[in-house]
């Protein structure tokens, strides 16, 4: 009885996370719609393993488990791009998933434990590739937002880029568990309990943090929409006079008090664009539009 409550656990996290995200997310947000599907297939996925653990075993429900947790770092990835305002095509997004499907697909048709062999060897690389690839859009989202957002609590990334470090650790932990092979937890109960709560757990807080974020990236979209000037106007331009309007407006106006300042804010008062304004400070002050706006207000404090 306890083993099968264990081996449920994760299955039961994703599961009504998963229900949750179904009823409540946004058809306008499109990184919560793909966390919906990093949970429906998390759900499957330890699904799977309940019912191995539970003495359930068949060469389909091996392939299907295989498919899943072929699938769930490419959907977390393409979570990531998503998040980050760097969404992937259908056609990158294929490329992610299908060869998970294709492994999946030799353990009906060829060998499953030369198949099996190949899944352990795919999924340390998508680990790899995911917390490269991930904490590089996360880092230049954070640097982005810093320059767009005075306020950056909201938007920053920093709680997606632990959670995805704490992700992948477990991960190698996961790693380690298949090169040992699921018989070696079937044989020893308390080595399946540590081995399955951790991942509970981590999809739990990954769910949490997802959920409560009131930030799509529709909205940056939207707050970025002026037009875009090309790298060489930017580094040709003169900016010495638009300074001094921008230290006249924080001066004057002291527009640095707003409540969730955006540079486009201060780009509107200048009738300016946000790319010349953001620049400016970074040439001027030598910083970012969030650390300039919290200096300011540090000085008026």
């Amino acid at each position: 009885m306890v083993r099968m409550i264990f081996s449920l656990f994760p299955f039961v996290v994703c599961l009504c996370w998963f229900t949750t995200f179904a009823l409540h997310t946004s058809r306008n947000d499109s990184a919560q719609r793909m966390l919906t599907w990093f949970l429906a297939t998390c759900s499957v996925l330890y699904l799977c393993h309940a019912l191995y653990f539970n003495d359930v075993r068949s060469l389909e429900l091996q392939s299907l488990w295989t498919l899943c947790s072929l699938s769930v770092y490419p959907l977390y990835y393409i979570y990531i791009c998503q998040l980050t305002c760097r969404p992937l095509s259908v056609r990158e997004k294929v490329v992610w998933l299908i060869p998970g499907a294709v492994v999946a697909a030799l353990i009906l048709l060829w060998s499953e434990h030369d198949a099996d062999n190949i899944r352990k060897v795919l999924n340390t690389a998508q680990i790899a590739l995911v917390l490269f690839l991930g904490l590089r859009h996360l880092t230049a989202f954070d640097r982005e937002i810093a320059e767009v957002y005075a306020d950056t609590e909201r938007h920053d990334t920093s709680s997606v880029r632990m959670l995805l470090i704490a992700f992948v650790v477990t991960s190698v932990f996961s790693v380690v568990c298949n090169i040992a092979g699921r018989q070696f937890f079937d044989s020893n109960d308390w080595l399946l309990y540590i081995a399955l709560t951790p991942f509970a757990v981590l999809l739990f807080l990954l769910s949490y943090i997802g959920f409560t974020r009131d930030f799509s990236t529709e909205q940056h979209a939207e707050d970025i929409s002026d037009y875009i000037i090309d790298s060489e106007r930017i580094e040709d331009h003169d900016y010495s006079f638009l300074w001094q309007q921008i230290e006249e407006v924080m001066k004057g106006k002291e527009i640095f008090l707003r409540k969730n300042l955006k540079v486009t804010d201060v780009a509107l008062e200048l009738h300016s664009c946000r790319t010349y304004v953001s620049a400016c400070i970074n040439k001027h002050a030598g910083c970012s539009f969030s650390e300039y706006i919290n200096r300011q207000r540090i000085d008026y404090a």
